[in-house]
This record gives structure tokens, C-alpha cells and sequence, in this order.
């Protein structure tokens, strides 16, 4: 689109120049020679002038600060929480804008400052001496360890060489034990719950006996009151007796299952020193001689690593050790920063004043990392940017002035400098465009909108005093340029050429740097057909009049 509008402008000055020359012919000059080939020929003179180039773009108003503002350090996605702005609203830096859930950001926070709690901890525990009380249980768990060590070796040395006469009275113990346990249960039954048990027994079958030959008085009605009385009296201390029957048996029962486990135990301890006594006077099996070393293996590199710990004490921390610790806290300080500026990112901030010029999102809708959700600008600095073609690029350099209109605002024309040349360009229609900002002053006072077409005239060069020729007289030959001038020997020949070396030229007018001096005639030559669309018998005084009036300023 902006290529479009500067063919458009370009098309614009041109026809522009052709109306002025045709006024300047119509009003204040005569026709210029034509020839038989209607080919129209004017001589003009160089004369010194000043001449100013200038090249037309079309560029649009943008302001100098603006962004689209996204959630940048967001992961996955996320719905929209709240939007507080609409566009036209204006807001001030720091001011929260729109929300995402911060939610699992918060949670994603704590986990890493936990983690970064423990890794600190850890360097911590490298870093700090150890105290007093560290070094004398270090010292006890030596001890031990060598405690342990002669424990096993004792018990191996047990199995290569027994003592037979303590197992032997182990065996002897262990038997004694049996016997005088297998007395004690025979002497229980004899004791008081036996007696108890007996006369409960007893009790039990005279009351059942008295009550059965006083109910079969009563059926048959032989019993007087008392004994229909006795009856019940009886039934009574018969569920008592019972019950104390019942509680006795229970409590024997008792007794003789505690009687019967003690026995096996005696029996087992008994069994367990006749083994014994018997691997030992075989020398003892393999199995048991292999646990027994295995244990003094074990017992050797329990030793060690007590005595490694307890030596480390005394050496400090391990310098590969403390630099991996310091390693996992940095990586885990950044981790933190992250995070946190993850949860902070949750809230969208504006960065600095401005007006909201479009908002993409509404709440509850889903969004991306990067994606805009408002269009932010300051619109109190504005400035243009003009798009400017590979072909004229190097034409155009910082601090160069320039004259800016609008369309939305004809007949007024406002004052701008090149702040920058851009060192690279995007491709457009197949021809590479720069995108050039400018300086914008004087239009203060305007309601100008952000994107407002802008038709700019970049001033890229001025001289004075400058040898001067209509550019239309100039003539490339082989890369080079040359001028056509009279032929002085004979008016009437054919005109000679003369090569030029040129400078300036602002399209109309064309500085001679070399191969011409003031006063000097040249021949402009002018086709009927040429495409600036003027009848015949005009060409020359076009040609002069430009000259003489437009040329030079």
C-alpha cells in the first residue's frame, strides 16, 4: 500500500511540473524551432543558480512510543481474569491493564522457593564446622563399630575352636530346667484350684440331685410349702455354683495352656543346646562358618566408614562436594527469579503513559504467551514514518529537513528532520523498502490519528551558485552523460556533443560539475510524442520558461 501511494505521488509532481511549464509557455514565450520530423528543438543558456533536491514519499503518522502488550512469561495457556481498560482510555505507567489466573504461577513460586530453602540448608551444613558434640558421637560411632568387630571375630573364633564344657552345661542347665518344670505342673494339680474345682463339682451334683427329688415331690404332690419353696431356693445356688464352677475351670484352663507353652519353650531351650553341643563336637557346618566371616566382613566396613566420617570432620567439606552445593543454589536462585517474575507477569502493567488504541481480548477469553491483548501509545509524540525504496535509500541520511502534509489536512504543511536511516529493509512487490522516521513539528494543534497517510518531502541535497541545465537536455551514452550544444563553425550543421560531469539534480534541473561554464548554450529537444501530452509549437517556450523561472531557488 505505501509503495502504491508513492508511485502515486511521484506520478502527482510530475504532472504538476508539465501544467507549470505549459502556463509558463502559454503566457510569456514563443514557440520554439520544430523540424520536418516534428522534433522540437530550444537552446537555453547555463546560467548559475541555487538548486535544492528533494525526494517525495509517502510515509504514516505513528507514534513515537508504543507497544503491544502480551503476557510474555506465561506457559501454555490461560483465560483472560479481568480487563479494566477499553480503547480510548488513557492510563498512567504501572497501572494494571488485564489478569491471568496466578494461581499455579503462585504454586510453581513456593515449590521453588522450598527448593531453594533445602539447597541453602545443604551448602549451610557443608559450610559450618562441626561442633563438639558432632566430633564425640563420630568418635562413639568408631567405638562401636569397634566394639562390633572383636564381637565377630570372638564368634568366629567360637566356631573354629568351641568350648565344649560350656555347652555341655548349657545341655545339662536346659534339662535340670525341663525336669524341675515338669515337677511343678505335677504339684499344680494338687493345688487350690483343684480342691476349688472339686468342691464346686461336688456342690453342683448335690444341688441338681436335691432339686430333682423336690420337684418330683411336687408333681406328685407329696411336698409340703417348705419344700415347694425349697425349690427355687435351690435353683439358685445351683446357677450360682455353676457359675463358680465355670470361672474355676476357666482359670485351670489357663494354667495348664501358660503350663504347656513354658514346657515346649524348656523343651525347644533344651533341644537348641543339644544342637549346639552336637555341631560343635562335628566342627561346626559351612553355613554357619560363612555367616560368622560375612559378619566380621561387615562389621570391618561399618569400622571404615566410621573412621571415614570421623575423618572428614577433621578435613572439611569436600571442594567438589561444596562446589556442587553452591552450583545447585544458583541454579535454583534463578529458578526463584523466574518464577517470580512468572507470577508478576500475571498481571499485565502499561509501561509507560499513553492511550489504549485497541484491545484484543474480552474476559474469559483464552490466551497464548505473546499474543497482544492491548495496543498501547503515547500519543502526546508523535512522528512519521516514510517508506523509502532500495532505489533512493542512499539518498537520504540523518538530520536532513523536510516538509510533511496530510490528506486529512490539505493546504497546510508542516516542518520534520530524518532521525534515522534504517540498516535494513522488508521486501515488498519485489522491491526492499525502508521504513524512515521523522520528526514531526507545528502540528501540535491537530487532532492527527495514529496511521493518518503523511506526504513527505525529504530534503537530500542544496547547493548555491551552482551551474544549472534543464535535466531534459542531458543525454546518456555508454553509462555516461553528454549535452548537445550549437555547432559554432556552421549554425547550420549538425550540433556537436560535449560529455558532462553532473552533480545535483532536483528531476527538472541538473548541476554541471564539469565539461560546461556559465553562459554556455545548450539544445533541449522535445519529441511530439513524448508523453507530456503538449501540441505542437509549445516545446520551446516550456523549456525556457522552467529554465528562467523554476529553476533556480
Amino acid at each position: 500500500m505505501k509503495r502504491i501511494l508513492q508511485f502515486l505521488l511521484i506520478a502527482v509532481v510530475v504532472a504538476a511540473l508539465a501544467v507549470g511549464g505549459y502556463w509558463l509557455y502559454t503566457t510569456q514565450f514563443a514557440p520554439a524551432a520544430s523540424t520536418e520530423d516534428g522534433t522540437y528543438t530550444q537552446v537555453v543558456t547555463a546560467e548559475q543558480g541555487d538548486l535544492t533536491a528533494s525526494l517525495g514519499v509517502v510515509g504514516q503518522l505513528e507514534a513515537v512510543q508504543s507497544a503491544d502488550l502480551t503476557f510474555e512469561d506465561m506457559s501454555g495457556t490461560a483465560k483472560v481474569e479481568t480487563l479494566t481498560v477499553a480503547t480510548g482510555q488513557t492510563v498512567t505507567a504501572g497501572q494494571v491493564l488485564a489478569t491471568i489466573d496466578p494461581t499455579p504461577y503462585q504454586q510453581a513460586l513456593d515449590e521453588a522457593e522450598s527448593a531453594l530453602q533445602t539447597a541453602e540448608e545443604s551448602l549451610a551444613d557443608l559450610q559450618t564446622p562441626p561442633t563438639d558434640l558432632e566430633i564425640a558421637q563420630a568418635d562413639m560411632a568408631v567405638a562401636e563399630a569397634n566394639l562390633a568387630l572383636e564381637q565377630a571375630k570372638a564368634d568366629l573364633a567360637d566356631l573354629s575352636a568351641p568350648d565344649l564344657t560350656s555347652l555341655e552345661y548349657a545341655v545339662q542347665n536346659a534339662q535340670d530346667s525341663l525336669n524341675l518344670f515338669e515337677l511343678e505342673s505335677g504339684l499344680a494339680d494338687r493345688d487350690t484350684l483343684a480342691k476349688s474345682e472339686r468342691d464346686l463339682t461336688y456342690s453342683v451334683d448335690w444341688y441338681e440331685r436335691r432339686i430333682s427329688e423336690l420337684q418330683q415331690l411336687v408333681a406328685d404332690n407329696k411336698a409340703n410349702l417348705e419344700q415347694t419353696e425349697q425349690v427355687a431356693y435351690y435353683q439358685d445356688s445351683l446357677a450360682e455354683a455353676q457359675a463358680d464352677l465355670a470361672t474355676v475351670q476357666a482359670e485351670r484352663e489357663l494354667a495348664r495352656q501358660s503350663a504347656a507353652a513354658e514346657l515346649a519353650q524348656n523343651q525347644a531351650a533344651l533341644a537348641e543346646a543339644q544342637e549346639a553341643l552336637a555341631d560343635a563336637k562335628a566342627g561346626g557346618d559351612e553355613l554357619t562358618q560363612a555367616q560368622a566371616q560375612l559378619a566380621v566382613r561387615e562389621a570391618e566396613v561399618a569400622l571404615e566408614v566410621a573412621q571415614a566420617s570421623r575423618a572428614e570432620l577433621d578435613e572439611g567439606p569436600d571442594a567438589t562436594a561444596l562446589a556442587a552445593a553452591q552450583a545447585q543454589v544458583d541454579k535454583l536462585q534463578l529458578a526463584l527469579s523466574d518464577a517470580e517474575a512468572a507470577l508478576a507477569g500475571t498481571e499485565l502493567v502499561a509501561p509507560f503513559d499513553g492511550t489504549i488504541l485497541d484491545t484484543n481480548v474480552s474476559v474469559g477469553d483464552p490466551v497464548a504467551a505473546n499474543s497482544t491483548i492491548v495496543t498501547l501509545a503515547d500519543l502526546g509524540s508523535m512522528q512519521v514514518v516514510a517508506s523509502v525504496d532500495e532505489t533512493t535509500i542512499r539518498q537520504v541520511s540523518a538530520g536532513q529537513q523536510a516538509s510533511i502534509s496530510f490528506d486529512a489536512y490539505p493546504n497546510q504543511t508542516f516542518d520534520g528532520q530524518v532521525l534515522s536511516v534504517p540498516l535494513y529493509g522488508t521486501l515488498q512487490g519485489g522491491v526492499t523498502v525502508y521504513d524512515v522516521p521523522l520528526s514531526l513539528t507545528g502540528a501540535e494543534a491537530l487532532n492527527l490519528l495514529v496511521g493518518m497517510t503523511a506526504n513527505v518531502e525529504i530534503e537530500v541535497g542544496h547547493v548555491t551558485d551552482a551551474l544549472l541545465v534543464p535535466t531534459l537536455a542531458l543525454q546518456k551514452v555508454s553509462g555516461s552523460y553528454q549535452v548537445s550544444v550549437p555547432n559554432t563553425l556552421d549554425p547550420a550543421g549538425e550540433p556537436e556533443t560535449v560529455p558532462v560531469q553532473i552533480g545535483l539534480s532536483n528531476g527538472t534541473y541538473t548541476q554541471i560539475v564539469k565539461g560546461l561554464i556559465a553562459g554556455d548554450q545548450v539544445i533541449v529537444q522535445l519529441d511530439s510524442t513524448d508523453s507530456s501530452g503538449f501540441s505542437q509549437g509549445n516545446s520551446g517556450g516550456i523549456l525556457s520558461g522552467l529554465f528562467r523561472f523554476g529553476g533556480r531557488r
